[in-house]
């Protein structure tokens, strides 16, 4: 699918528009805002999720841990050591504890320096996207029974999308124990590739993320791309040292038509990065030229 038959996500009215686009497999392009927009806010911060709002960056991966006394936080890490100017495992804080520390700037280390911010919940960051984005649930299979009550009880099934690789038997234990469904994102590669069909008719997901090593990986292959777009939305990670074949962030800022490009060309367009606004900078200059006339 070339990029000027594809919807530009950001360039719709609004998250109503772009939700729909998504669950009618549209393949509406879009970058995903790995952590957040976290730059110049700290990742996985409230600043991080309001500043896609801002931007109509209306899908934003997050990460989330459990504390101690029950609380699901934002946190990439186990510890609270590279984000803040704390030190501890999550599970052995309390959410007081953890709201006693600041984050660092960025996306943190020993030598970034504090802010004012704070750790946040999910409830927190759930009542900011309703009607404006969605969440994509990082590190969070483990916490979906808890991710599934929040959703419930505060009506933010089109809010909230789950994720893993886990054998489909599983995903349907889960799914049919609840009376609804969230959105769901399945992580593909030639591994569990064999239980494809299964997955199609039993749980339909909404986006299916590819993963592969290298370009010759079946899970990327034509084929295997043309029946997916029939019947989901495409993920690509553009992070650095995911597998990717290094079709990455870094590769894309010195040529983004061999990164971010790459994947736009073979109709994958949920694009995980570091770089939303320069990805979205570059899809519309790409637009432009390939458009007729």
């Amino acid at each position: 699918m070339a990029v000027n038959q594809q919807i530009l996500g950001w360039q719709l009215n609004n998250y109503d528009d772009f939700f729909k686009a998504l669950q009618e497999k549209q393949h509406p392009l879009i970058p995903v805002a790995h952590r957040g927009l976290w730059n110049p806010a700290p990742e996985n911060s409230l600043p991080a999720v309001q500043s896609c709002i801002d931007h109509n960056i209306f899908l934003i991966e997050l990460d989330m841990q459990l504390t101690k006394d029950g609380h699901i936080v934002l946190m990439h890490d186990s510890t609270v050591d590279r984000t803040t100017n704390g030190s501890g495992e999550i599970n052995q804080l309390t959410l007081k504890e953890i709201k006693e520390l600041s984050l660092k700037e960025l996306n943190g280390g020993s030598n970034a320096k504090n802010t004012k911010e704070k750790v946040p919940t999910l409830l927190e960051v759930l009542s900011m996207i309703k009607g404006k984005a969605m969440v994509n649930a990082d590190k969070a299979w483990d916490l979906r029974h808890e991710l599934y009550a929040l959703v419930e009880q505060y009506d933010l099934f089109d809010y909230f999308m789950l994720k893993s690789d886990k054998p489909v038997e599983q995903l349907i234990a889960f799914f049919d124990s609840n009376p609804r469904n969230m959105s769901y994102m399945h992580k593909l590669s030639d591994k569990n590739l064999h239980q494809l069909d299964q997955l199609l008719e039993t749980v339909s997901p909404t986006a299916i993320e590819l993963l592969f090593y290298t370009e010759e990986d079946e899970v990327i292959s034509e084929a295997i791309i043309s029946k997916l777009k029939d019947q989901t939305n495409l993920w690509g990670n553009a992070l650095d040292f995911a597998e990717n074949a290094r079709r990455s962030d870094s590769l894309s800022l010195l040529d983004p038509d061999m990164g971010w490009g790459w994947f736009i060309d073979r109709g994958i367009s949920l694009i995980q990065t570091n770089y939303p606004l320069q990805f979205m900078d570059y899809a519309e200059k790409r637009m432009n030229i390939n458009e007729p006339g």
